[in-house]
This record gives C-alpha cells, structure tokens and sequence, in this order.
C-alpha cells in the first residue's frame, strides 16, 4: 500500500517511501486501526470517515509519532500504533471541520465532504472522530500521554478560532498574528506527535522537550511551504483551489512580504481589492498573483519554511545516530521540497 506521493522534483535522493521505509509496517497498522475506529452502526459516519481517511492523506502525524519513538528507543508495544492512529483521526476531524468553516469544495483533489453530504453531517462526523481519538489516547493509559494530546487539541482549535477571527480583515492582519495561526493550528499537533513518541519510550523530560520541538518546527515548515504552494502550484498538483487561502479572505505570508515590499500606488490597489467585495474578480486574483511574483513573497516563505527545517534537525541533534533519527532528518527535507 502507498501512503505518500513522492514529489517528481524531490532533491534528495531518498524517496518518500524510502524515508519511511524503517516504520512501514507500523504504519500499515495504524491503517488497520483507523479503519476498525471509523466503524459506527450509522452508515454515513463510516462512509464520510472512509471518504477522507482513503483519499491520500500523507499520514505526516503517524510517521512523526513512530519514527520519534523509535528515535528514542521504542520500537514496540501497541500504544504507539494507538496513539498514532489518535492523532490523525483529530487531524482528519479538523480537517472536516475546516471544510465547513471555509466552505471549501476540494479536498485533496475530490470534491470536500461538506459538497457531498452537507456541512451538519460533516461537522457531526469530525465530533465523532475526535471522540474516538479520545478513546484510543485513554486506552494508552498515561496520564502525561492524554495531557499532551488534549492540549495540543486546545491549541488547534485555538488556531481555528484565530484564523476565523481574522477572515475577511486581511488589512489588518499582522505577522505575529499569521505565525500565531500557523503555531497553533498546524505546528501543535506536529510538536505533539514528536512529544508523544518520546513520552512512550520514557526518555528524560529535556528529551521529549528536543524531539516535541522537532516536530514544531517541521509544522511551521510544513505549513509555511503550504501557504507558498497555494501561490505556486497547480490546482491538480496541489489538489485543492490554488489562490484559495486569498480568496477564503485569509492573509497568510506570501502576500503578507510582498505588500510590504510594494510601491505606494500598488499597495494602495491592492487595499481597494481586499477591503472590497466578498468576491474577487479574476482580474483582482491575477493582480495580487503578479504582486506575489514580483516581489518574491513565494521565495521568501519558502525560504523561511528552510530555516525552520534547519532548526527542527537542530533539535534532534542529541539523538543517537540510528535509522530512524536518519529518517527524521529526511523527512524534514521532503516537508519543503514536495509539491503536494
């Protein structure tokens, strides 16, 4: 089974399934356990969950978690598959819950679940997610395990209530608050996975601390090369609307560099699109695109998504060397070299 598109352009000379190679078969029963999770006596909630979990979601959060763990001296036991399959089934619930918010109509190259079934049904599956992933953390039996994952839910959810806050005030958005978005919704969840694999292998706190702030740092990455991709890319490549953060009303920090960069009269062009109408017109679309161009805000997020990969192998540099740090260093690489 193949869990992740290796990008064509991928400069490293490990592929994708390569890097992930050392905890494949971990991951082939994470699949086994969301898929026994999903069950419900209430068809639609399999149906929806299946529709998501089975439309070729990287499964980023459980290669974080195993391969952490197995960094850090675990390479057995039952809670780390219990643990991962947790952690993605909240990630696919945001994911769920984030179509709705944003009205979004692809995901991951098919139309969103909020198109094909309706937002209350969407919304009520993504609950039902989060309560199953709750079950799975418990069954782990830590208490520091739980405590870990639930407030990395808060911090998510946080982000949501952040980005939901800002949407359609694009004027007034600043930098802080864009990382504080980035931090909260996509870097927390990703700092978790790193934390809880170090939890389960019972390694010294400054340790988990290390490995917890490996995966922070890959989140920003990952989500900085996102928000660049969503610039850049094609909408088959990227398989969802590319633009779409632009035209969802959300700032994110490709425009956010090149309106600072920006003359007078261009900055003052773009206020009167972005303080305008709900809808923007291709001609606006193409405009603030040309401003992105021009003034290299794709670059300089790209740029930014390296250093934060660079920090993210600082952070692990106390790991001993084994295959699987060799696949975190990797996988920190591929976050800001693929195309999807």
């Amino acid at each position: 089974m193949t869990y992740f598109r290796c990008s064509d352009n991928l400069k490293a000379a490990m592929g994708f399934s390569d890097i992930l190679s050392i905890v494949s078969s971990d991951i082939e029963e994470v699949e086994n356990e969301l898929e026994a999770n999903i069950q419900s006596p209430i068809p639609l909630v399999c149906e929806i969950s299946k529709y998501l979990l089975g439309s070729g979601g990287k499964r980023l959060r459980p290669a974080v978690l195993l391969l952490s763990c197995g960094a850090c001296g675990r390479l057995e036991g039952k809670e780390r598959i219990y643990a991962a399959a947790a952690l993605e089934l909240i990630h696919t619930a945001t994911l769920l819950h984030d179509d709705v918010v944003d009205e979004a109509k692809l995901r991951r190259g098919n139309p969103s679940s909020n198109i094909v079934w309706g937002n209350k049904a969407t919304v009520l599956v993504g609950d039902f997610m989060l309560a199953r992933a709750l079950g799975l953390i418990q069954s782990c039996g830590d208490l520091e395990l739980i405590k870990a994952v639930t407030d990395a839910a808060a911090k998510l959810a946080e982000g949501q209530v952040l980005e939901v806050m800002n949407a359609n005030n694009m004027l007034e958005i600043t930098e802080e608050v864009c990382f504080g978005i980035i931090e909260n919704k996509t870097a927390s969840l990703l700092e978790s996975c790193g934390s809880v694999g170090a939890i389960l292998a019972s390694v010294e706190d400054s340790l988990k601390h290390s490995v917890g702030q490996y995966g922070f740092n890959i989140g920003v990455a990952f989500q900085l090369t996102d928000d660049a991709l969503d610039y850049s890319s094609t909408e088959q490549e990227f398989g969802k609307g590319v633009g779409q953060d632009l035209i969802e009303g959300k700032m994110t920090l490709p425009l956010f560099y090149s309106i600072q960069a920006a003359t007078s009269s261009e900055k003052a062009k773009i206020n009167e699109i972005l303080a305008g109408e709900e809808v923007f017109s291709e001609e606006e679309l193409s405009f603030i695109r040309d401003i992105v161009l021009r003034y290299k805000g794709v670059q300089i997020t790209n740029d930014m998504a390296e250093s934060f990969v660079d920090k993210a192998k600082d952070s692990i540099s106390s790991l001993p060397d084994s295959g699987y740090k060799k696949s975190l260093d990797s996988l920190a690489e591929y976050i800001v070299e693929r195309r999807t």
